[in-house]
């Protein structure tokens, strides 16, 4: 996993539906002010040799295909999980290229689905262990730290999008 964005909560303060409702809402606080970006705007990186807000939004999909699995396979079995080349599954599949729309509506549609699987992980399988790259983690702390890496980077490309609003 490398770099993490949170500390794990008690997992016994953590509650699967809680945790869906917080990842639904940093959705529905997002797109309001993503979809007033024109594609044109989307395609323009914030500087040399960083990603555009088209490629942002590819790697938080690209997070959420790879999130997915290690939700579902963490409910069924301990296993070691790879973790993934971002900048290449970014390049790979030229999101920068792709209509701004379908990147925001594919990226929306995985994550309301994300949502739903969060809302309905048993309690009990919360402390559920993997490794992920490597790193020993709960599926607690696994969907806590999703939530805190997307809004880590909606955090980041907000004031691209709407200078001086943070």
């Amino acid at each position: 996993m490398g770099l993490t964005y949170t500390s794990p909560t008690d997992l016994a303060l953590l509650d699967p539906v809680e945790l869906s409702e917080r990842l639904f809402a940093t959705l529905r606080n997002a797109v309001p002010w993503l979809v007033t970006l024109s594609d044109a705007d989307a395609s323009i990186p914030e500087r040399e040799g960083k990603w555009c807000a088209k490629e942002v939004i590819g790697h938080l999909t690209d997070s959420a295909v790879n999130n997915l699995s290690r939700i579902v396979r963490m409910q069924i079995a301990s296993e070691n999980m790879p973790g993934y080349a971002q900048e290449s599954w970014v390049q790979i599949q030229h999101y920068r290229d792709r209509e701004w729309a379908e990147v925001l509506a594919l990226w929306f549609a995985l994550n309301e689905h994300i949502v739903w699987t969060i809302r309905n992980v048993p309690p009990s399988a919360l402390p559920n262990q993997a490794a992920v790259a490597g790193n020993p983690i709960t599926l607690g702390f696994l969907i806590e730290d999703y939530i805190a890496h997307m809004q880590h980077h909606l955090d980041n490309l907000r004031p691209r999008v709407h200078p001086g609003k943070a």
